[in-house]
């Protein structure tokens, strides 16, 4: 039966590689992939006839904890927002009118994706990323990354983004990068702002997919990527254990990153080590 304990991903500018102390059977992950497909088409119907999510009935494998499904999602995010190029990082908030009901999720999910739909009218090549943030009050509004979006307008909004928070423009901080507004959103309020690191954008568009908003949605989906995002180059390898200390040496100073993430209810360490590809032989 194939194991590996080794996987290298080759996002382009740099290769991370995940060490997993405990074998991957690729069996296993080929079966659960199948599920995860089931379970996706499953919740596509979901949100097309807006039925309410049922309450987990044991279907899914009990192995398998919130905490895991959380991480998974994590890192397909992760995956589609490193293995791609973005102009600006994106929020969409919805009015509190008539015209959608903010505390609905279905509803909200169906007014943003005909309208990323409808603007591959003007950007037939448009990316998008987009993952969804529920308030504390239980009302949602929507972040993303695009790209190839040449045929959508912006206007200044008179602000700039100073870490996270928004300031009036002034002399002082004018070299601050622009808030820009959508002028093609009409929901709701929207800004934008110029994609400087997409390490950085990666990173902090995955921090939206948290334990209150998984419970908020249930088995909804929980991002939303357009159809022609690359991905990653994956390739799995087993290997000796003791050999990893001799591994990271051999990174030497390309390596840029590293961290450990236990997952006891999997029982599963998983030790991370990003390495960048100018430095790095492919």
């Amino acid at each position: 039966m194939a194991q590996y304990n080794l996987k290298r991903v080759d996002y382009g500018e740099f290769v991370q590689y995940r060490i997993y102390d405990r074998p991957i059977c690729k069996n296993e992950e080929q079966k659960e992939q199948k599920e995860n497909k089931e379970q996706k088409q499953e919740v596509d119907k979901n949100d097309k006839t807006d039925k309410k999510d049922n309450k987990d009935t044991g279907q899914t494998n009990n192995f398998r904890s919130e905490q895991v499904s959380i991480n998974r999602s994590i890192q397909t995010v992760y995956k589609y927002a490193q293995a791609n190029s973005w102009q600006f990082f994106i929020t969409l908030t919805f009015k509190r009118d008539a015209k959608v009901d903010v505390y609905n999720y279905a509803d909200c999910v169906k007014k943003i994706t005909k309208w990323l739909n409808n603007q591959r009218c003007k950007c037939p090549d448009l990316k998008y990323l987009v993952v969804p943030e529920m308030h504390k009050d239980g009302a949602f509004h929507f972040h993303g990354l695009i790209a190839n979006c040449d045929g959508l307008t912006f206007s200044d909004s008179g602000r700039v983004a100073i870490g996270n928070k928004a300031y009036k423009r002034t002399k002082e901080n004018q070299h601050f990068p622009t808030i820009y507004n959508m002028d093609n959103w009409k929901y709701g309020y929207s800004t934008a702002t110029t994609v400087v690191s997409s390490c950085k954008s990666a990173s902090y568009i995955c921090k939206y997919i948290t334990k209150d908003l998984i419970q908020g949605i249930g088995k909804r989906r929980r991002f939303y990527p357009s159809n022609n995002l690359d991905l990653p180059e994956e390739s799995e390898h087993f290997f000796d254990m003791d050999s990893l200390d001799a591994l990271v040496e051999s990174f030497g100073d390309a390596l840029d990153y590293s961290k450990t993430q236990d997952i006891p209810e999997a029982h599963q360490r998983i030790r991370y080590f990003t390495v960048m590809q100018s430095s790095q032989e492919n």
